[in-house]
């Protein structure tokens, strides 16, 4: 019995010891504002970690209106003089029409000095070194340059075509004049060569007013002047073939005009069908009429007007209306 007691006795002392060593094998409880010697990585930081840091545009990464690398704007297009039919050995116009073509804006601007048609080509000189340079003062010269051309006639084909590419790049700088403008060609050709038309003219080679249309005796010999846009004629075509004779009663070479002799009518026909060639292909078909000689005596009641012009055009060519001389 007494045995028990002290035993008992002994297992109370024995307690707080056994609880003091369990305490000393416990983790110390954790200040809430020091950080664990060894904290596991939560799922917020393993993704912080993950982010790039931000790198700022570079000389090879530009800023655009959308943010690096953004595409920048290309210099707007603007439509230059078309492709002509010229060539380096053709007359003054078309040697002046080539240089404004290769953007020869210096030398062009030589070769204009005392011509009758200078203000066109002085314009179109400076337009073109306004395009070169982006100047602003380059501009306003070409401005007041525009502004001092002359009206130009259609018939001077290669001077219209000039003025207007002139007076219409000028019109798209005004709309933007801090862009910096890019000639390019303008589709097609400025003068496309065409036979348009046939006008009697007199020995004086003076146009004879009063006729409906182009006709002459079955005999032959009228005068008729070719209307439309031509450049180096190569030959005459009566109804397809060449002329058996040299029809030709003037023609003084490249852009000038050119007036022929009708042949006599072929047996029981009434008409020809006159058509050339030039360097490069040429429309237009155009139709003379055989009539006696009472019927194509000009009207003398008819007061003086267009000359009389008859024509066939092939599809694409201009319509068949009077056409004043193709001489630029």
């Amino acid at each position: 019995m007494k045995s028990q007691s002290l035993s008992h006795v002994i297992g109370l002392a024995l307690v707080p010891v056994l609880m003091l060593g369990l305490t000393a094998c416990l983790p110390p409880a954790g200040n809430p504002d020091s950080p664990s010697p060894n904290p596991a990585p939560s799922a917020t930081t393993a993704s912080a970690a993950a982010q790039p840091t931000a790198v700022g545009p570079t000389a090879q990464q530009p800023v655009g209106p959308a943010g690096p690398a953004a595409p920048q704007a290309e210099a707007p297009v603007v439509r230059w003089v078309p492709v002509g039919p010229v060539g380096p050995n053709d007359p003054t116009s078309g040697q002046r029409y080539l240089l404004l073509q290769q953007l020869q804006c210096d030398a062009l601007a030589l070769n204009v000095d005392g011509d009758q048609e200078a203000a066109v080509w002085q314009a179109a000189a400076a337009v073109c070194k306004a395009l070169q340079t982006g100047s602003q003062q380059d501009w306003a010269k070409a401005s007041t340059a525009v502004a001092a051309t002359p009206r130009i006639p259609q018939t001077q084909c290669l001077e219209s075509t000039v003025a207007a590419t002139s007076a219409a790049v000028l019109a798209q700088h005004r709309v933007s004049p801090s862009l910096t403008l890019q000639p390019t060609a303008a589709p097609g050709q400025a003068c496309p060569r065409h036979l348009s038309g046939l006008t009697v003219v007199d020995q004086n080679l003076l146009p004879v007013p009063g006729l409906q249309r182009a006709a002459g005796p079955r005999a032959g010999g009228t005068i008729v002047r070719l209307d439309g846009y031509y450049v180096r004629v190569g030959e005459v075509r009566f109804d397809g073939s060449p002329a058996q004779q040299d029809p030709v009663v003037k023609y003084d070479g490249d852009y000038q005009t050119m007036y022929i002799q009708m042949p006599p009518a072929a047996p029981g026909s009434d008409t020809v069908k006159v058509s050339i060639t030039d360097t490069v292909d040429i429309t237009g078909t155009v139709t003379f009429f055989y009539e006696d000689a009472a019927n194509a005596q000009p009207d003398p009641t008819a007061s003086p007007g267009p000359s009389a012009v008859s024509s066939s055009p092939s599809p694409g060519s201009p319509s068949a209306t009077p056409s004043p001389t193709a001489t630029p």
